[in-house]
């Protein structure tokens, strides 16, 4: 029984260590986030003082922007902003991406969440096969799947989804096998 402490004790150190790097992660995607929002909003607030300049690096040659939004999630979002903003109005597309951007931050630091609620649960529980923390899993897993199929494509939400049902299948059965322990005891 004392090699079992000591290996859940060392679970739980992995878990705190895990813990930290993904928190100072979200920290990092969050500072992003607001990085990329403030500046979409100042870039398309400011537009009248910012595209003068815009229109003189794109002549230059010194910078090129594509006027549309490509989302190539499920839905294939394709937008091109030029049918919807005046020819040499770069000022609007650019302040709508990093807005765009901003937000696509927001559902990582959601989804950074989501793991390290699995962390810390595992970190406070004697038994990383809790029903706690095996519903935890089993929404992270569920969050991250469907966040990979609305950002990427069918493919690699497939891909991913599978990849996290097997890891889930695992600690079922891992989860089974500690009931099964904990009745004979």
């Amino acid at each position: 029984m004392n090699e079992q402490n000591t290996k859940l004790e060392s679970i739980k150190k992995r878990c705190l260590t895990a813990e930290k790097i993904v928190k100072i992660l979200r920290g990092l995607v969050i500072a992003g986030a607001v990085i990329a929002l403030i500046c979409g909003f100042i870039i398309t607030g400011c537009a009248d003082t910012v595209n003068p300049e815009l229109v003189k690096q794109v002549e230059s040659g010194n910078m090129t922007i594509e006027t549309s939004i490509r989302f190539q999630g499920i839905f294939k979002l394709f937008i091109p902003l030029n049918e919807y903003y005046a020819p040499n109005d770069y000022a609007h597309p650019l302040g709508i991406s990093c807005i765009v951007i901003g937000c696509v931050f927001i559902l990582e630091a959601v989804i950074l969440t989501f793991i390290i609620k699995i962390f810390t649960i595992l970190k406070e529980e004697n038994n990383p096969f809790s029903e706690r923390s095996m519903k935890q899993l089993k929404t992270s897993f569920i969050a991250i799947t469907v966040t990979v199929f609305l950002t990427s494509s069918i493919g690699p939400g497939l891909i991913v989804g599978l990849i996290l049902f097997c890891i889930y299948s695992i600690f079922e059965y891992g989860a089974a096998l500690q009931t099964e322990i904990d009745e004979t005891l």
